[in-house]
Parts: structure tokens; sequence; C-alpha cells
């Protein structure tokens, strides 16, 4: 053959046919080729072979969502003798995953805030299977020093896994900081046009086998289509997220400075308490962002509502520019108190920034803060 195509095809087929009996065997005992696509699909592996290449890591295992992903990294891990330590501030599903799903197994699961690092340095002390992380948190976009964490957990021979979906593959390296097993949802940054849902688990060789095979057992795989369309998202991932991350901070200058805002949340910020580490740990800020308007819960309902250019959606990391209320959406399932924890409030207001005109998305934000 003298040429191949350029953009890899989608192989939509759940089997492999073989032209005998050995060459089955071979593949099923050695994994040298396709059986079926539970296990592996050619489609599937294109892409985790480049999202592992641009992280760094050995390999990168695709998942149907970004919680399969999660939940399927942390069981791989896990038994009923693990004590896992994760931060209180992670997103919404997994919070729920880690301290009311677990533990209904009898899995010891210690919750920590992420901006008081020494108790998370005396938790590790007394012993860790799992450290998960998340920066930036979502919603709040604070940052924590992963590298201090990371390196302590390994004294105890833990495996930390981090969830890294904020930041995208291009403005944070998850293994420069000792990261294990490094999490993206797929839906976000990677796919970029919010029109697939699927999740990554990249690590290296030595923690390859226990989640893959549970992904085999579990059936949580990403599908070739999704796959494709992540493959299209990560050769314009660079690109969208250089804009976004402009976009970002003028807006958070903006809103800074904004009379109707009580607070914004940016780690570009020099005012954010997370700065410092932010400017070390990262090469860009990210597209992310919350503030809290100055009003009640209805009166940041109404400024949401007036939003034109700005869409009110769910997710985040896409080319369009997205804005919700995290208690009431991304971080339904917590109680009152565990809001209160976690600092969300009725009147913030968590913000995606596209790679719409900057000017535009400022108008917009400027006049629907004018009802309050």
């Amino acid at each position: 053959m003298k040429s191949e195509p350029v953009i890899p095809p989608i192989y939509m087929t759940a089997t492999y046919k073989f032209d005998n009996s050995d060459d089955l065997i071979d593949v099923v005992q050695n994994r040298t080729g396709f059986i079926y696509s539970r296990w592996d699909n050619p489609t599937v592996m294109e892409v985790e072979k480049n999202l592992a290449s641009i992280e760094g890591y050995d390999h990168a295992i695709g998942f149907g969502s970004g919680m399969a992903a999660i939940t399927h990294s942390i069981m791989a891990f896990t038994n009923q003798e693990s004590r896992i330590i994760a931060m209180r501030e992670v997103y919404g599903g997994t919070h729920e995953f880690l301290f009311s799903f677990l533990p209904t197994f009898g899995i010891d699961v210690i919750e920590v805030g992420c901006d008081d690092t020494d108790e998370i340095h005396d938790q590790i002390e007394k012993g860790v299977t799992v450290l998960y992380l998340e920066t930036p948190t979502n919603p709040l976009l604070r940052v924590i020093d992963v590298a201090d964490l990371a390196g302590h957990a390994h004294e105890k021979k833990a495996v930390v896994i981090l969830d890294s979906t904020f930041a995208s593959p291009i403005n944070q390296r998850p293994l420069d900081l000792g990261v294990d097993v490094a999490i993206h949802s797929a839906t976000k940054y990677i796919g970029g046009h919010h029109d697939i849902t699927g999740g990554f688990a990249c690590c290296n060789t030595c923690h390859f086998d226990v989640i893959w095979n549970l992904r085999k057992i579990l059936g949580g795989v990403m599908d070739p289509m999704t796959a494709f369309l992540a493959l299209r998202g990560l050769n314009t991932l660079s690109l969208r997220v250089e804009r976004q991350n402009q976009n970002a901070i003028e807006i958070a200058r903006h809103l800074h400075h904004h009379e109707k805002i009580e607070v914004a949340n940016y780690p570009g910020l020099p005012s954010h308490p997370d700065h410092a580490i932010a400017k070390r740990q990262m090469s860009g800020f990210g597209g992310m962002m919350s503030f809290i308007v100055k009003s009640d819960f209805e009166g940041t309902k109404r400024v949401m509502d007036r939003l034109k250019i700005i869409k009110l959606a769910t997710s985040l990391g896409g080319v369009t520019t997205l804005a919700n209320q995290p208690a009431t959406n991304t971080h339904v399932a917590l109680s009152p108190d565990e809001l209160a924890q976690a600092g969300i409030s009725e009147n913030l207001v968590r913000l995606s920034v596209g790679t719409e005109g900057v000017n535009l998305l400022i108008a917009d934000l400027d006049q629907a803060l004018a009802v309050v």
C-alpha cells in the first residue's frame, strides 16, 4: 500500500474475525491483536496513544465518561482494607462516590479540606492506600501543591490519583508532579465541542494492567465514534486552550473590580489564595473561574436568565462559554451542610470560558449583572 489515510478511520465493530484458532488463542492470551471491543478497539487505541504521548505517560485508557475513568481508577487500587484520603472539594459526582457510595462497602474514606495541608499530611502519616486529589478544584478553583502531597504519599507506598480536568493536558503536567494516575473527563477540554461523553486515565505500565482489566470486567469502555471525536479534539487542544486562557484572565480581571461581584475565583489573579502555587505548578491558568454575585439565590438566578451569548448549561471546557450555579447543578447531590463545608454558596456562579470574542463575553456579563 503506497498511501494511508491522513485521518485514522473509525472502526465501528464489536468483534473481529480470525483465519484460524491458533491466532485467536494468541490474541486472547497475549493481547497481540483485537478480539472484542470491550477489550480494545483500533480507534480507541489511537486516541489513547495520542493522549499518552501528550501527557508523557506510557498509557492512556479510554472510558465512556469522566466518572467511569474516576471510579475505575479508584476501585482498581481499593479493597476493604484500603484507606483512601480524598479532598472535600472534589467534583460533586466524585464526592458522592467517595463519601457516600464506597463507605457502604466498608471502605475507609478520609475527607480532608484542601486548604488544611497540615491535616492532609497528618492523615497521610497515619497510612494511605490511595490519595485522591483534584486541582484546580471545582468550582472554587483552589490549587493544591501536588508534588508535596504526592511525595509524602509515595513514602507510604500509596497510589496518587489526580483529576486534572480543569487544567487540561496543556496547562498542567501531572506526571512531572509525581501523579501515578491522571484523570481527564474527555467531555470537557479534550473533546472541546460539547458533543461527546468520555474519560481517560493516564498511567505508566506498572499501573496499567489493573485499570485495564477492571475496565474489561465492568465494561465502561469508550466507543469508537467518541474516540474519533476525541482524537479530533486533541488536534486543536492547544489552540483552543491558549485562547481560553487569554479570555479567562481578561474576564477575571474585569470581574475582580466589578461592583456587583463579591469575589472572583481565578488562580491567575494575584488575589487568589493559591496564586503562587498555580504559577509554579501550571503553565497556564485555564479557562475556568467562578464568582459570587452580590445578591441572593433569586437575584443570581435573574443574572443567569439574562445571559445571551453565554449559555446556561452544565459541563465545561468547550468552545462555547457556559455558566451555571453549582449549588443547583454540578453539586446538587451535596447536603446543605456539605455545600457550606465546601464553600459553595447559592449565589456562586461557575463560568467555563470559551473561544468567543472576549469583549462580547464581558459585555454579556455586564448586561446580565445590571439586573442586581
